[in-house]
């Protein structure tokens, strides 16, 4: 999730998380089918053995890919630690522009995601070293 601090908060972060939430208990399901016919061919053996391996790591590796992206997806929608909030109000107070950001999202009434935290940390660092940088 690209997070941009100088513009308006994204209103629909959660709704974004939960179309991740959605697809993950079919990927889930499908890697199960997998797993259920790799036994059932061990176990009982079948004469089109050869294509029920080659349907079970297809079921098995598609999803599993995908299952990984959303699952990696679902990471910048984490809630902040109770750390992490003081750190964002200790950012809030070097920086202003992080400052209105937290005071939009707060307006929102909802409360800062990772992938939020980790822009705004990187502009405190941005601000910090830019100020290194002229002095």
């Amino acid at each position: 999730m690209d997070i941009n601090i100088t513009q308006d908060p994204p209103a629909d972060v959660f709704q974004t998380k939960r179309k991740y939430g959605r697809i993950i208990p079919f990927l889930l399901a499908l890697i199960f089918c997998a797993i259920l016919l790799a036994v059932f061919q061990v176990v009982f053996g079948s004469a089109h053995g050869d294509l029920l391996e080659n349907i079970a790591l297809v079921l098995f590796v598609g999803p599993a890919l995908v299952f990984f992206y959303c699952v990696e997806k679902l990471h910048d929608y984490k809630m902040l630690s109770p750390e992490q909030e003081r750190e964002m109000e200790e950012f809030c107070r070097q920086d202003q522009d992080v400052a209105a950001y937290c005071a939009k999202v707060s307006m929102m009434a909802r409360k800062l995601v990772k992938a939020e935290y980790d822009a705004c940390k990187e502009q405190v660092k941005e601000r910090l070293a830019n100020k290194k940088k002229f002095s």
